[in-house]
């Protein structure tokens, strides 16, 4: 689990720490256009990357992976420059790129800002176009054009108001006549979707799922609504990527399972809100996939309706046996309008108990507790303290009390079970405290959602 943390630390490294389409309305910029201002305002989706961004969210972007070598070199170099740390890895031995001198070639014409949008045709379906910002723009054209014929494929360099558009020459015309009839930043619904984030940090986008979605040439049978706005931000100690939905209609995600909840010892857990009620609105359409698993088990939609109940909860244990390389133990914790038939259920699916799984189990309530030991059994029934007091736990699940779905994992005991030590990015890694992942319903069809990864 640390490892696509590492990848994921190691892109924002890439791009210096920077996507901001909320930032030009914010004030983040100080002066010139932003990248909206040169994309069509027709445009479904769009991404914005700031190679320069505040100075708040920089600093601390390059304080979250002070450990990482890159950041080591690039800080021990002198002022460190996030477009050459990115150009090391792009301009790669074996790509087309690998010839250019970042120095000479690069660094006098590149600006900090980028984007790249989906665009609709008039023909159907949706095209790319891309906006670098330069400052040299003679310079900026010569060079995207060498590369553009690099690649293999057409692409039309175009100069505009301090950025090079990059566009598929059928797409061209009627893109910049799109950009002059209207470009995106003068977009109501963009600008008051990105305006619900707040401060967007050092990471935003934006995709309107309706129209991008019938712009799919698999488009989906059903109706597809809303709109979805992400960001992504740091403090010193703390990455979050997380956004809003707006608008989806009824997703089902409602009411709350706190795995805060759970003992302070578990080192994993997973739950989520309101399955039961999940389970009788979807299951006419998956029935064809649950039946025969069903009655291979001896159970029914109610029996399954029953099992999942108004929260469940399932956690890992950070026993001695798992400190030792050996199998963690398993608990669920699970509130049921119908707790004997839940418990029930239960048995039947973990088998009798001389051939069966170990599991033990206790109901208490309309409270059904069960686990793979009975210390842990004990654990979750009567905890002496709970992961709502863990402050790595509490920073990378702020909202675990209201949460619809929820996931948090604590880094330490994975590696130690797995034996990885990070390899070159030990350091970093070993810095990691908490990973968590939330879903917070706001109303049918509308809510917030957060990745984080909290360390030292």
């Amino acid at each position: 689990l640390a490892l696509p943390v590492l990848v994921l630390a190691l892109a924002l490294l890439v791009t210096g720490g920077g996507v901001a389409a909320a930032g030009y309305y914010l004030g983040w910029f100080g002066g010139g256009r932003g990248p909206a201002e040169v994309v069509p305002g027709t445009a479904v989706s769009y991404l914005q990357v700031d190679l320069d961004p505040s100075l708040v969210q920089k600093a601390s972007a390059w304080q979250f992976l002070r450990d990482l070598p890159q950041v080591k070199e690039a800080v021990a170099s002198g002022r460190p420059d996030p477009k050459a740390i990115a150009w090391k890895l792009l301009a790669v031995p074996g790509t087309p790129l690998e010839d250019v001198d970042y120095a000479r070639d690069v660094q006098p014409w590149l600006g900090d800002r980028f984007a790249v949008a989906a665009v609709p045709r008039q023909a159907g379906g949706a095209g790319g176009l891309f906006a670098v910002q330069v400052r040299d723009e003679a310079k900026a054209a010569a060079a995207l054009r060498d590369w553009a014929g690099r690649t293999g494929q057409a692409w039309d360099v175009t100069i505009r108001d301090g950025y090079a558009l990059l566009t598929e020459p059928a797409d061209t015309r009627a893109f910049l006549g799109q950009v002059d009839a209207g470009p995106l930043s003068s977009n109501a619904t963009f600008t008051a979707d990105l305006a619900t984030l707040g401060d967007p940090g050092v990471a935003a986008g934006w995709i309107d799922l309706a129209a991008a979605a019938r712009l799919a040439e698999d488009a989906p049978a059903g109706p597809v609504q809303g709109r979805a706005v992400v960001s992504l931000g740091f403090t010193a100690d703390t990455m979050t990527f997380g956004g809003r939905l707006i608008g989806l209609g009824d997703t089902g995600l409602t009411g709350a399972a706190d795995l805060g909840a759970l003992p302070a010892s578990t080192w994993a857990g997973l739950g989520f809100a309101d399955g039961g009620s999940a389970v009788e609105k979807l299951f006419p359409t998956m029935e064809a996939y649950l039946r025969d698993w069903l009655t291979g088990a001896g159970l029914d939609e109610a029996d399954l309706a029953a099992l999942l109940g108004r929260s469940f909860s399932v956690g890992l244990s950070s026993s001695d046996t798992a400190a030792e390389g050996g199998m963690p133990e398993v608990g669920l914790r699970i509130e049921t309008d119908d707790v004997a038939r839940a418990r029930a259920a239960l048995e039947k699916l973990v088998g009798p108990p001389e051939g069966g799984l170990p599991v033990t189990s206790r109901v208490e309530g309309d409270v059904l507790f069960a686990a793979t030991s009975a210390p842990y059994l004990g654990e979750l029934a009567s905890p002496p303290a709970t992961l709502g007091t863990d402050p790595a736990f509490v920073k990378a699940l702020p909202d675990h009390a209201r949460a619809s779905f929820s996931l948090f994992v604590n880094p330490v005991p994975v590696l130690r079970l797995t034996g990885w030590s990070g390899g070159e990015n030990a350091e970093f890694v070993g810095a990691l405290r908490g990973i968590g992942a939330e879903y917070v319903a706001e109303g049918p069809g509308s809510g917030s959602w957060a990745f984080r990864v909290v360390r030292d």
